[in-house]
């Protein structure tokens, strides 16, 4: 393989160390690079609302909240749903592999929620239009049956795991930039459902449109999603090549 990047095998086993260090860090850590990377994601799915009109445009803006997580750092729960490998390959303990993915999702919440506050509070959205287009975006979320919302899920985040996986096996920043980049604009392009940007959409949306609750917020779409994230991130992608490069 080229020295400009990692082998598939290779990429692997950098997922695997990877996963050992995220195991390994302490509690307040884990949350500080969790918030991080909940707001990091609420900004590209803020670009998404501003850009709306235009499909290719939205999908090529949001992958910007990915490439921050990959350059600055940040602990992403669908991006981390490939410490699997770790756990299959005996690396990690599976306690510390479910602390760690629960922190996580908690603390992109947080991230994301103070998005909305910064957002709100900033007066960004005393634009009608920007009220209408993320109302418009929840509702077409809070529409989906179940189980459309979990296959959708796990479409979304077999894309964004294979995004995290190409930026693993590039070695350079534009490598890694472009490997964020394509699977997560064909995510957005075609329609999937990824749970962190929507602790920022279904929040905002629920400041402008009273019908929106928080328990339909968490059982019709949170539940749904989150557990079609894991499946396509946490089970599929890892599972299938820990058995190809490991077995």
């Amino acid at each position: 393989m080229d020295n400009s990047c990692l082998s598939p095998k290779e990429t692997s086993e950098a997922l695997i160390l990877t996963a050992q260090n995220k195991a390994s860090m302490t509690t307040q850590k884990r949350l500080l690079m969790s918030v991080m990377a909940g707001l990091y994601i609420s900004l590209g799915s803020q670009g998404f609302i501003v850009t709306y009109d235009n499909i290719f445009l939205r999908a090529a803006v949001f992958p910007v909240g990915l490439m921050l997580i990959v350059l600055v750092g940040g602990e992403l729960f669908t991006g981390n749903c490939l410490m699997t490998f770790a756990l299959l390959q005996k690396k990690i303990k599976a306690g510390d592999y479910l602390k760690s993915l629960v922190q996580v999702l908690v603390g992109n919440l947080i991230g994301a929620l103070l998005a909305v506050a910064l957002l709100y509070l900033g007066g960004v959205y005393n634009n009608p239009v920007l009220q209408e287009t993320v109302v418009k975006i929840a509702s077409a979320k809070l529409s989906l049956t179940f189980t459309e919302a979990l296959c959708r899920g796990i479409l979304c985040n077999i894309l964004v795991s294979l995004g995290v996986w190409f930026a693993t096996t590039a070695k350079d920043t534009t490598g890694k930039l472009l490997g964020c980049w394509f699977p997560i604009m064909l995510f957005v392009l075609t329609g999937y459902e990824h749970v962190v940007a929507n602790m920022f959409y279904l929040p905002m949306a629920a400041l402008f449109d009273s019908t929106i609750t928080i328990s339909e917020i968490l059982i019709k779409n949170f539940l749904p999603v989150t557990i079609g994230n894991y499946i396509g991130g946490g089970i599929l992608i890892p599972v299938v090549y820990y058995r190809v490069y490991h077995k």
